[in-house]
């Protein structure tokens, strides 16, 4: 038979255990809590970190390439939208004719951590306008002129030397004449073969502002037809100039430079820049040093030919063009009003 005390006991350590069990409990989800809180701060502040290294990477990418690869073009403001391990670059550019600025373009640019398989970010895109084919010959492969999306102005394009093309090459010169004699606007000279930097120099005439040299990188890998050549349906395929917006390399003035010296120089140390950051581009820098050095180390300042200009004006500055032998193709850029 059980002593009342003894009952008494057992319920009392019975309700002591059922306590100290419910503190455990209490304990265990308190320090559960806990270290989820910190392990998700720590998760979340690293992603934060590693979003913050790869924007700062694409956006340092980019600007090293667009100073290489767009003619008197130039960054205006950067906006950052950033996720979980990606994030959305968004690069605003303008053009500057003689002191005015343009707004040129708007580029988006994804980014996310290599080994991340999920990125949220921005798609889609926009093409350069393209005036309509030539009435009764909708299907013809000439070159049709480029505008660009954001503001209807005219793009450049570029002719290669010694490249046969089978429509007409463009000369905007005679535009100048419709134009009022102070309206401003930049230019695309093609030569008719590549020439040294200080002959570019002393052939222009000083009413014709050289901004931007486009250099010679065109081998049989550098994405360009080069001859006429017959496509996979065999409709014979011509070459066509170079865009503004894709495959033509050079190096120019800043933006601030108020017609500051550049030189070929220049345009070797943004290609050696992006060798060594081994971005996105690292194939196409490595394309273009290997093109220009041939069989040497490295190249240098005497590798760099160039084949056209990109120069700015007024409308009767830029008259003083006409005539000039060394001009293969003239065209059009972005036009802009000085007052």
């Amino acid at each position: 038979m059980t002593a009342p005390w003894e009952g008494q006991e057992d319920q009392n350590l019975a309700l002591t255990l059922k306590k100290a069990k419910r503190k455990s409990i209490i304990r265990s989800i308190v320090i559960s809590l806990l270290v989820t809180l910190i392990t998700l701060t720590a998760i979340f502040f690293g992603a934060a970190q590693l979003v913050a290294h790869r924007s700062a990477e694409t956006k340092m990418s980019e600007w090293k390439y667009l100073m290489i690869s767009s003619p008197n073009e130039y960054t205006s403001s950067y906006r950052d939208n950033r996720g979980f391990l990606s994030g959305v670059l968004e690069m605003n550019t303008y053009k500057i004719i003689e002191g005015v600025p343009v707004p040129w373009n708007e580029k988006w640019f994804n980014y996310n951590e290599w080994w991340f398989p999920f990125a949220t970010g921005a798609y889609g895109g926009t093409t350069n306008l393209q005036e309509s084919a030539p009435p009764g010959n909708p299907d013809s492969q000439a070159f049709r002129r480029q505008y660009n999306p954001h503001n209807g102005q005219k793009e450049m394009a570029y002719y290669i030397p010694g490249v046969e093309y089978d429509s007409s090459i463009l000369n905007d010169l005679n535009l100048l004449t419709a134009m009022g004699p102070d309206e401003l606007a930049e230019m695309a000279l093609s030569f008719d073969q590549p020439y040294s930097f200080e002959e570019v120099k002393r052939m222009l005439p000083k009413e014709a502002r050289p901004v931007w040299y486009w250099v010679d990188t065109y081998d049989e890998s550098s994405g360009f037809y080069l001859k006429s050549h017959e496509g996979w349906d065999g409709v014979m395929i011509s070459p066509q100039p170079v865009s503004s917006s894709s495959g033509i390399y050079g190096f120019g003035t800043g933006p601030n430079d108020n017609g500051g010296e550049v030189s070929p120089v220049d345009f070797l140390g943004w290609l050696q820049s992006g060798l060594e950051y081994k971005d996105n581009y690292y194939s196409e820098y490595s394309r273009i040093s290997r093109y220009l050095k041939k069989d040497k180390a490295e190249p240098d300042a005497a590798d760099v030919r160039i084949l056209g200009v990109v120069v700015t004006g007024s409308a009767a500055g830029l008259k003083s063009l006409n005539g000039q032998p060394y001009i293969r193709g003239a065209v059009l850029g972005a036009v802009a009003d000085p007052y």
